[in-house]
C-alpha cells in the first residue's frame, strides 16, 4: 500500500465482503498521502453496531492505526464492548491495546484494527442474535 487511499479502498472491500455488515456510514479524511480518519458507524445483522474511529499511517507500505477506537453497541444502542489503545490502562499485559468489557472490566486484547474486529463478530455476536 502505497497512499492513505489505498488503505480506504482496502477498508471498504473488507466491510463489503463481511457476512456480519449490511450496511454503513463511513466518511474518510485524508490527512497527507500517507496519513488519515476514518469514521462511521457499520450497521450489522441483528441491528447491531460497530462505531469505528481510525487515525492511520502508511509507513513502509503497511497501514498502521496510530490511534483506534471500535465500539459495539446492541441494537437498542446499549454498549457491548469497545476496543482501543488510549494509553489509561497501564497495568493490561496488553498495553495500550485493551478491551472494555459489558460488566465494567478491562481486559487485555491482541486485537488492533478493524480487520481483526470484523473477524471477531462471529464471537462477539453469535449468542446475541
Amino acid at each position: 500500500m502505497e497512499r492513505i487511499t489505498d488503505y480506504f479502498s482496502f477498508f471498504l472491500e473488507a466491510i463489503k465482503d463481511n457476512v456480519w455488515v449490511r450496511n454503513e456510514e463511513v466518511s474518510f479524511r485524508e490527512i497527507g498521502e500517507k496519513e488519515g480518519y476514518i469514521r462511521g458507524i457499520l450497521y450489522l445483522h441483528g441491528g447491531h453496531e460497530l462505531h469505528v474511529a481510525e487515525y492511520v499511517v502508511i509507513n513502509q507500505r503497511r497501514p498502521i492505526a496510530i490511534k483506534y477506537r471500535y465500539q459495539l453497541q446492541t441494537p437498542d444502542g446499549k454498549f457491548t464492548a469497545r476496543w482501543d489503545n488510549a494509553p489509561h490502562h497501564k497495568t493490561v499485559t496488553s498495553f495500550p491495546h485493551h478491551k472494555h468489557c459489558r460488566d465494567g472490566t478491562t481486559v487485555a486484547s491482541s486485537i488492533n484494527n478493524i480487520f481483526e474486529i470484523l473477524n471477531s463478530l462471529d464471537d462477539e455476536l453469535k449468542d446475541k442474535i
